[in-house]
């Protein structure tokens, strides 16, 4: 909690509120996607990360003629790819400078293919928030610090009545909507509802809800390519899917004895009903 910049938590508590959102459903969404820093040691850039595959998506639509350019600096990949996606953006450092090579191609396709501050709001969503472009929309959160970086991020979840989903605590519906369909490949859906736990015990240690340990999230955002989890998965993986997303609840009412019972029944369970069935208990699980 403490690492947490205190004018980011105040920001988000308060627009929460404003918007009728749960405090700490926001404060959730921000600790998963960039936790809670909202600008590069730069002290001015909103946080970012770069996606590759969306450079070449923006530069095939808008700028052609500059995607051989962008290619033979390393700059665009057709595919994401886990494995070389993000190899050099482990620092701000690194991060700053690999936009910047990528404004000197195509400025406005560089920033929508970036996403931006505390929410990691992406630049593709320029228009849809209202905007004229990324452009427009990267000097407003510049200019406009920690609460324009809010802003955006809660224009996206109103906009897209997301707000509905956090307050139902329905968290993989949040997460198929805001981080996209591979949601499920980083747990992003289970990571936000401890994280949810933990900042309502932390903005409200009266409620007799207990909150949870800190934990080791992602800072990617919109950087699995839109396919769901089937497509990519065996069935071993769905297995810990289901047992992943009904986790979390099972070990806080039983021991774990009982924890390693249900994930045996479960594995059992797969080698008879098959992948369909098992993939169609999975849905149901988590939706």
């Amino acid at each position: 909690i403490m690492k947490f910049e205190k004018p980011v938590i105040d920001e988000v508590v308060k627009v929460a509120k404003k918007n009728g959102i749960a405090p700490a459903a926001l404060m959730a969404v921000v600790e998963i996607e960039s936790d809670g820093r909202a600008l590069e040691d730069d002290g001015k850039t909103p946080r970012l990360l770069f996606e590759r595959h969306v450079f070449y998506r923006e530069l095939s639509k808008r700028a052609p003629n500059k995607l051989q350019e962008a290619d033979r600096q390393g700059l665009v990949r057709q595919k994401w790819d886990r494995a070389t996606q993000y190899k050099d953006q482990g620092s701000s450092k690194n991060r700053l400078i690999l936009i910047d090579r990528a404004r000197k191609v195509d400025e406005e396709c560089a920033n929508r293919s970036a996403s931006w501050g505390v929410g990691q709001t992406m630049g593709f969503l320029a228009e849809e928030l209202s905007f004229p472009n990324a452009n427009a929309m990267l000097k407003f959160m510049v200019q406009g610090g920690i609460p324009a970086q809010v802003d955006c991020m809660v224009r996206e979840i109103m906009r897209k009545k997301l707000d509905v989903k956090l307050a139902n605590q329905d968290w993989a519906g949040f997460a198929r909507v805001y981080n996209g369909p591979g949601y499920a490949a980083n747990q992003y859906d289970t990571k936000l509802a401890a994280a949810y736990r933990k900042w309502l015990n932390a903005l409200d240690p009266n409620d007799p809800e207990t909150g949870e340990t800190p934990i080791e999230v992602p800072t990617t955002r919109h950087s699995e390519p839109p396919k769901t989890p089937t497509q990519s998965k065996t069935i071993w993986s769905v297995v810990m899917q289901i047992f992943g997303a009904m986790g979390a609840g099972i070990s806080a009412l039983f021991d774990w004895r009982i924890v390693i019972a249900f994930l045996v029944v479960i594995v059992i369970l797969a080698l008879f009903i098959g992948r369909e069935r098992l993939r169609k208990l999975y849905d149901e699980v988590v939706t």
